[in-house]
């Protein structure tokens, strides 16, 4: 099998260095801190068997050797617990026991030094019982009071987490706790807030539980029944201030990177609100999370800046608020800040050992070299020692060896174990350069990386020339990197790697393709909460590179699917649905292809209501009141205002404005108080969102009783009946009573000079009016009403009013009422007013009512004039119509009589605007426009007129008009000779015989000029009538106004088989033409051609055969309508026919039928007294029978008619063919009544009549016409027999 060269040789170099010595390197070892372990306690248990980990490499491959607590370990004395894994010092202890606690560290040895682990703690899991775990303990507690019950956990390793939990007495049942009021804290005591009779123990215990989740295990104990008594007061009246009963301690230590949770638990009723502040500000979202309904912080991974200063102050609206402060202080465990590295080196070169690390508290760092302490290392003048750094000159093969880091402080250590080897190679380029793509504008590095001692020199040549310098930068690893690479740098690359014992090439190539470039970038956003936003992005990259675009969201990206509020459009955009508070922050768009990315950011702002403000205190006077608040934030957008809320005893539940419009620079402001109120106070703030929710409310305002400060307002008196006036007035609430016994004074008297006041006292005060009765209709009343309280008399005069009793109906109609028409909408109203006193009641005014005979009464329009007016033009009137209208007064509650009803008639007047227009671009200079007719035209429709004009900007040109249409049943037309590309101004007006009617406009573009073809037109037609014996066909246009339809159309036709078409003028105007002047009976083939500049398409070509009376379209010929098939079924038929008739009358002459008797028994007198003659022409010469063109024209069956003669299956034939039966009088009425209506007929019919033989001889009567559908010229047979 053939093998690549390059592969062997790659193989050879792996294989070389593999066999290179190398002293050991841990590649695998203990954690630093501690591994558990779990010994079978009972015999349902298994043994869990534990490894520790130890591997090294190294050139010979290394021994290992372990240490407990300091002491060599050797394992093979544990019988066979204990192994070593083959080829690693890995130990697995497969049967665990105590004596397993221990220290351990792993060393691996070669020849050539000594590599040391990490040392660990190993450590038994375990978890104890609860002391006492069956006892059941009863506690008696008060409803509403804060409570805890404490839990004494087993010891355990790792320190076992504890929960309460509830369980059943039956079934042991357990559901866990989860409520705002109760929280438990770290040491496992559970806390309530305040306690409900609902947290009782019925037919359950609360129970605590310790979990180990190493062991997978948990335990049961302190179980308690939990008895709530009742205080017997109301829910309102039980409430205690806040009460601190769990916080963490003051001075708290986290560790970086570990988690922290503080606590701040308070007691009270209601529940406190705990709200929480680091270094005196509120603590921002993202981090830092609540947890336990805001009674704990909790942070995931500690960082140095979470250190500071935390505080809680929890607050109920009872008693003062309680705050807490908490310290806390990061430690770290040491961490490398500079780690140090292996080297390979040549002799006479010098190596060098880097190592820093940082800690708090601050770490001391210890060098260890092959196992032990530095300061126990043989000397060697040539290596210096420094706390941070080791450097070794001048180096010989005896200083291979391993050499350790180790940091330490009271947190922790971290140890880094590495080594120096002292080699003699020549140079192998161990990581060729490859053959790459890069995008221009980009740095990119070639790959060149060499082994070798000493340290090979690295070159790299291209074309001949070594790259140095400039945008060339060889790195000390051997690898170049290009910086803003162009495509002039693809091309071939050679890495050339040199020492004193040999050298090694490499190539490698470049390509470069175009980069990405974002085209839109997304830009900064400012949205208020709830609303949606959408940032915007695109981007174009090389033909040849797949390009994706994705967003992050604060340089994460975003799951779209764990997020459906993000979307991402088809566009890339991305839209952010209900967006809230946490949305803000930086939005990057990146665009990405195997070879680049490219990105461009923008900020979402989303904007929300402030936070609740922080109210401070408040300041109470004897009728006024100064409240100081906080600002605690905007969220971005700034407070323009504050509102000051208030409430009181008298009404506990709702809020009312004490101070709108605070300036948002205040942080105090004094509101005033009424007398006898309880007030308590809290503000809102205000942005551009809206308003925040409102702070915590103050403490109580108390005022002392006063005698009113107002009396009632909005004071009126009307009657709801014609002897009666209700007094109405606004009632007063509690806060303005000012006092205990609190009452309205209702004062009324007649409104004329020496009148005595009359006065009502009512005691509810939400009472609104009273109803004073029995008097006269419609009279004036002055009226007051007064507030009292036991204080006295508000201290301001009532404000007289006057009001008025009931109405009752107006008495009088208008008369002479009459009606002047001025247009076709407008009339001129006259008629003589109603008295006043016929009103009885407020003189409103007159009210005209108006309809039409289509609308009807019910449908009536209503115009109201003044009570001063004795004629009024009205315009409400409905053109060309009949209208009618009537006339009333009317007061306050009724209207009167109405006048008698005028009707008349109404002109012409101009249509309305038609409802709706459209228009649809025809090519480049042409518009179709469609539009509806007037929904009312106020008269008959004469057509419409159409004017447009070119817009330009805010400018409209002059208004040309097209030809107007006069057919008042078209709404459509086509508005030729437009400029291309140009927006137009376009009218439409319905005209009637009254003039043009109201306008209604579009503005629309005609399209820009383009060279391309119209599309494929279609076209219908129908026959035009002609004077002049020749044809004339309506050839309509169809254009496509969804795609493409060309300006203007002509018509090609040609007859069928001519070989040139001849065609129409342009028809710029229309959408038909009329092709006049063809030849009736011909078969024309035609189409239309679209037109639009100078391009120009055809239609299909139709065929049309033209006539007198129109043009038919032309069927495919088939069988079934051949002209000769037709006419060969045709002659087929009338021969059978004629053969059909010769068989009937070669029957019938085997004997004569007595006719002549028959007929005159039936009337029929008018034949010769000679007798009948059978074979003739009746001598009037009148037709007989069904010689009709129309066979059952006198309503007989297609049976012979001699069966009428008897009555169904009575009447027959002898054998020779005579008749016999006898006729009955129903049957003879008939024959008379049937045989006149065959006279009747007779004159309107053909004459015919037979020879002896059967054959037919006739002409027809002038001026008689055939049937359609019937044969004319051929009897039927049942005629026939009549005759024979």
């Amino acid at each position: 099998m053939w093998v690549p060269a390059s592969l062997v040789f790659t193989l050879c170099i792996t294989q070389s260095l593999a066999l290179l010595q190398s002293p050991p390197r841990m590649v695998k070892q203990p954690p630093t801190d501690e591994i558990l372990f779990q010994v079978a306690v009972h015999q349902s248990e298994n043994d869990k068997p534990f490894i520790i980990e130890c591997e090294a490499e190294g050139e010979p491959a290394p021994k290992y050797r372990w240490v407990k607590n300091g002491k060599p370990f050797d394992w093979q004395t544990y019988d066979d617990r204990i192994s070593q894994q083959p080829g690693r010092g890995t130990l697995t202890i497969t049967v665990p026991r105590d004596e397993d606690i221990g220290q351990y560290q792993c060393f691996a040895t070669n020849e050539w030094g000594t590599a040391t682990s990490n040392s660990v703690f190993v450590r038994k899991a375990e978890l104890n019982n609860f002391k006492n775990d069956d006892e059941l303990e009863t506690i008696d507690t008060n409803e509403g009071e804060p409570f805890s019950l404490k839990c004494q956990p087993p010891d355990g390793w790792p320190k076992p987490s504890v929960h309460w939990l509830i369980q059943a007495q039956e079934g042991g049942g357990i559901k866990s706790i989860n409520s705002s009021r109760i929280t438990i804290d770290p040491e496992g005591t559970l806390w309530f807030s305040n306690v409900t009779k609902d947290d009782a123990s019925v037919d359950s215990t609360y129970a605590c539980s310790a979990t180990s989740y190493f062991r997978n295990e948990y335990k049961i104990g302190n179980r308690v029944m939990l008895n709530v008594l009742a205080t017997g007061t109301s829910a309102s009246q039980n409430r205690h201030e806040p009460v601190q009963q769990y916080v963490t301690r003051k001075n708290e230590v986290a560790y970086l990177g570990k988690k922290a949770e503080l606590y701040c638990i308070f007691g009270g009723t209601p529940l406190p609100e705990i709200l929480w502040k680091k270094n005196g500000s509120p603590i921002p979202h993202g981090r830092v999370t609540k947890n336990n309904y805001g009674k704990s912080l909790f942070i995931k991974h500690v960082s140095a800046e979470d250190e500071g200063d935390y505080s809680c102050e929890a607050s109920n609206g009872v008693g003062s608020a309680k705050s807490y402060s908490i310290r806390l202080t990061v430690l770290a465990a040491p961490y490398f800040t500079v780690e140090p590295d292996i080297v390979n080196a040549a002799e006479d070169e010098s190596a060098e050992f880097s190592c820093d690390a940082k800690g708090v508290p601050e770490p001391q760092i210890k060098w260890i070299y092959n196992g032990l302490p530095i300061d126990q290392a043989p000397s060697n003048p040539r290596r210096k020692i420094q706390s941070n750094k080791i450097i070794i000159d001048r180096l010989v093969k005896s200083d291979t060896g391993n050499y350790g880091c180790n940091a330490t402080n009271s947190i922790g250590y971290v140890y880094k174990d590495v080594y120096v080897n002292v080699l003699a190679l020549a140079p192998e380029i161990t990581d060729a350069p490859q053959n790459i793509s890069v995008v221009n504008e980009k740095d990119t590095t070639l790959t060149c990386r060499v082994f070798g001692a000493p340290k090979p020199l690295v070159k790299w040549i291209r074309g001949g020339t070594e790259l140095t310098g400039g945008r060339y930068k060889i790195k000390p690893n051997g690898d170049l990197t290009i910086m803003k690479v162009n495509f002039l740098d693809a091309g071939d690359y050679t890495c050339h790697a040199v020492n004193k014992f040999g050298n090694d090439d490499r190539h490698g190539s470049l390509v470069v393709k175009e980069r990405t470039r974002i085209t839109d970038a997304p830009e900064d956003y400012e949205v208020a909460a709830g609303t949606t936003a959408t940032f915007r992005c695109n981007a174009v990259t090389d033909p040849s590179l797949k390009m994706t675009i994705s967003w992050l969201h604060k340089e994460e990206p975003i799951d779209f699917d764990a997020q459906p509020r993000f979307v991402l459009s088809t566009d890339y955009s991305l839209t952010i649905t209900k967006a809230h508070e946490l949305d803000s922050g930086m939005y990057t768009c990146v665009a990405s292809t195997d070879l680049d990315s490219e990105s461009a950011s923008a900020t979402l702002i989303v904007q929300d209501v402030p936070n609740p403000p922080s109210l401070k205190g408040i300041k109470c006077d004897e009728l006024e009141a100064k409240i100081a608040w906080e600002s605690k934030g905007d969220n971005r957008a700034p407070i323009v205002r504050y509102t000051i809320q208030y409430n009181t005893s008298f009404t506990p539940d709702s809020w009312d404005i004490a101070a709108e419009k605070v300036p948002r620079s205040e942080s105090s402001y004094t509101v005033p108080l009424s007398p006898w109120s309880n007030y308590t106070f809290r503000v809102i703030a205000w942005n551009k969102i809206g308003q925040s929710l409102p702070s915590s409310h103050s403490s109580v305002c108390s005022t002392q009783p006063d005698v009113p400060a107002k009396n009632p307002d909005n004071v009126e008196g009307r009657g709801d009946q014609p002897d009666n006036m209700v007094i109405m007035w606004t009632p007063m609430p509690e806060i303005d009573h000012n006092a205990p016994r609190f009452q309205y004074r209702i004062m009324w008297r007649r409104a004329i000079e020496g009148a005595d006041w009359q006065s009502k006292d009512i005691s509810d005060w939400t009472v609104d009016r009273i109803t004073v009765p029995n008097l006269p209709t419609y009279q004036p009343y002055k009226i007051k009403v007064l507030a009292i309280n036991e204080k006295g008399q508000a201290n301001v005069a009532a404000q007289e009013v006057t009001g008025y009793s009931g109405e009752d109906s107006p008495l009088q109609a208008p008369r002479d009422f009459n009606v002047t028409l001025i247009d076709s909408t407008s009339a001129l109203l006259h008629w003589e007013k109603v008295t006043n006193d016929s009103v009885r009641g407020e003189f409103k005014g007159y009210k005209i009512q108006t309809w039409t005979d289509k609308e009807g009464m019910e449908n009536m329009r209503e115009i109201h004039v003044s009570s001063d007016n004795s004629r009024a033009l009205i315009n409400k009137f409905v053109p060309y119509s009949k209208n009618f209208v009537r006339i009333m007064a009317y007061n306050g509650r009724f209207n009167g009589p109405p006048s008698e009803i005028l009707s008349f008639n109404t002109p012409e007047g101009i249509p309305e605007a038609v409802p709706s227009l459209e228009a649809h671009p025809l090519g480049s200079s042409a518009l179709l426009l469609k539009w509806q007719k007037p929904l009312r035209t106020n008269g008959v429709l004469t057509g419409f007129k159409i004017y447009y004009q070119d817009v330009k900007g805010t400018q409209v040109g002059t208004i040309a008009q097209r030809k107007p249409i006069t057919d008042p049943k078209q709404y459509h037309a086509k508005l030729a000779g437009l400029k291309p590309d140009t927006k137009y101004r376009i009218t439409i007006k319905a005209t009637t015989q009254a003039g043009e009617g109201i306008g209604n406009f579009i503005e629309t573009s005609t399209l820009p000029p383009v060279a391309k073809k119209p599309d494929v037109p279609e076209f219908r037609w129908k026959n035009e009538a002609s004077d002049n014996g020749l044809s004339n066909i309506r050839v309509h246009w169809l254009p496509n106004v969804e795609g493409y339809s060309g300006s203007h159309f002509q018509v090609m036709y040609k007859l069928r088989g001519e070989p040139i078409f001849e065609i129409s003028e342009p028809q710029l105007d229309e959408d038909y033409i009329i092709v006049r002047g063809l030849k009736p009976g011909e078969t024309y083939e035609m189409q239309v051609v679209a037109v639009d500049g100078d391009h120009h398409t055809e239609s299909k070509i139709q065929e049309v055969e033209t006539y007198s009376d129109g043009p038919i379209i032309t069927q495919k010929e088939t069988v079934a309508t051949a002209g000769w098939f037709i006419g060969m079924m045709l002659a087929i038929a009338v021969l059978l026919l004629v053969l059909i008739i010769v068989c009937i009358i070669k029957r019938n002459r085997g004997g004569k039928y007595a006719v002549h008797e028959r007929e005159v028994a039936h009337g029929r007198s008018d034949y010769p007294e000679e007798g009948f003659h059978e074979y003739t022409q009746p001598l009037d010469g009148r037709g007989r029978g069904s010689l009709s063109s129309d066979a059952k024209g006198l309503g007989e069956s297609d049976t012979d008619s001699m069966a009428e003669y008897g009555e169904g299956d009575a009447a027959g034939m002898t054998e020779d063919g005579s008749f016999i039966g006898q006729y009955s009088s129903l049957q003879e009425q008939k024959r008379q009544k049937k045989l006149k209506e065959e006279q009747d007929r007779a004159a309107a019919t053909e004459t015919r009549r037979f020879t002896e033989d059967g054959s037919f001889i006739g002409q027809y009567v002038p001026g008689s016409k055939p049937r359609a559908g019937k044969a004319a010229d051929q009897p039927s047979p049942s005629a026939l027999a009549t005759y024979v």
